[in-house]
């Protein structure tokens, strides 16, 4: 069991988006995927903050908080600030939003 949600503000229209998904009703492979992607970036370790720049009026700011039996946690970053891993969730999160 996991659930993850995920927002996304800011940019040059400043829109906001989002999406929730429970591994409970997924596929199990893509289920399987996501567990996989947080625990490669190893996201229950990781600070509530990553390094969250500030500066440049139209980056993407992004909120993920992910519940499971590990217990709940939240990252908030931007554009600028995400590691490789985190950024491959991130998009993985963002085609989810455009497919609702």
């Amino acid at each position: 069991m996991m659930k993850v949600h995920f927002e996304r503000s800011g940019g040059f229209a400043g829109i906001s988006t989002s999406v929730s998904l429970d591994t409970d009703n997924m596929p199990q492979d893509e289920s399987a995927r996501l567990h996989q992607m947080c625990d490669n970036m190893n996201f229950f370790n990781l600070p509530s903050k990553l390094d969250v720049k500030s500066g440049a009026a139209d980056l993407f700011r992004y909120k993920i908080t992910i519940e499971s039996k590990d217990g709940k946690h939240t990252v908030e970053t931007t554009d600028l600030s995400m590691t490789p891993e985190f950024e491959n969730f991130v998009n993985y999160l963002s085609d989810k939003v455009r497919k609702q």
